[in-house]
């Protein structure tokens, strides 16, 4: 690999993001030796929609759902507790009743 980078010109982004839209990302890669960042970055730039497998969430959606995963998790982890909570009650109990 050349420790040269290739710089692109204009027209030659648009053709690849025309390519990239036709063909997909794969494709355009390997025919024009390209990184795939390299073309979701020309992309995004372009405000190009987003297609084949990018998310099409926002980075609000984003957080949101990273919140309430959170949420949930916290809720589980609360209902794990109170359920050792109670076997271990209930072990006590039965104990107390064997020997008592």
């Amino acid at each position: 690999m050349s420790k040269h980078r290739k710089s692109w010109s204009e027209t030659e982004i648009e053709n690849i993001l025309q390519h990239y839209q036709q063909h997909g990302i794969t494709a355009t890669v390997r025919h024009f030796n390209v990184a795939s960042s390299m073309i979701y970055r020309w992309q995004s730039m372009k405000g190009e929609p987003k297609t084949e497998g990018q998310s099409g969430i926002s980075r609000a959606e984003y957080h949101h759902l990273l919140r309430e995963n959170q949420l949930l998790k916290e809720l589980v982890a609360e209902k794990e507790l109170e359920i050792r909570i109670k076997d271990a009650l209930l072990k006590k109990t039965v104990y107390q009743n064997k020997n008592g």
